[in-house]
């Protein structure tokens, strides 16, 4: 259920009455929005953002290994392990021996996974872009120095007790 602001056009989702005006409550909202439309946008390409994302990690990292994309994904072992077997299906990466491990697989991206990392990548940065645009550079920069700053100070609540 959605309902739109006073204020004019604007449709957001209906909120629990805590994160009514809530800071958290926007920062999702906004990655809610921009994830929508960067999965929109690599749906034509075959692709989905964790895919994108695990892509872009190894071109950036090649030979990476299950547990390193646990951790650099943060998201739990079964996940990855689906995540991979799709990618090495559509034949955008491989798994090859890892040298001191024989237990352990590193992944590296087959060249067409390099060029559909490629192509997801400029879409993406383009939709970044967009986003952008909406800040000037302070103000940009002083978003990102205050929410870094939550992040730094951040103690879940069962840390506290």
């Amino acid at each position: 259920m959605e309902v739109r602001s006073e204020m004019g056009s604007e449709v957001y989702p209906v909120c629990l009455p805590w994160e009514e005006e809530s800071t958290m409550y926007l920062i999702k909202w906004i990655f809610t929005t921009v994830r929508r439309e960067i999965e929109t946008a690599l749906r034509p390409l075959g692709l989905t953002s964790p895919q994108s994302q695990t892509l872009y990690i190894l071109a950036m990292s090649p030979g990476v290994t299950n547990t390193d994309l646990e951790k650099l994904l943060l998201i739990d072992k079964s996940s990855v392990t689906s995540l991979v077997n799709g990618i090495v299906k559509k034949n955008w990466a491989v798994r090859k021996s890892h040298p001191e491990d024989a237990r352990m697989k590193q992944i590296y991206l087959t060249e067409e996974g390099l060029k559909i990392h490629k192509v997801a990548e400029r879409t993406i940065e383009a939709i970044k872009n967009s986003v952008g645009g909406t800040l000037s550079v302070g103000e940009s920069e002083t978003l990102r120095g205050l929410l870094k700053k939550i992040l730094r100070d951040y103690h879940p609540a069962d840390a506290r007790a």
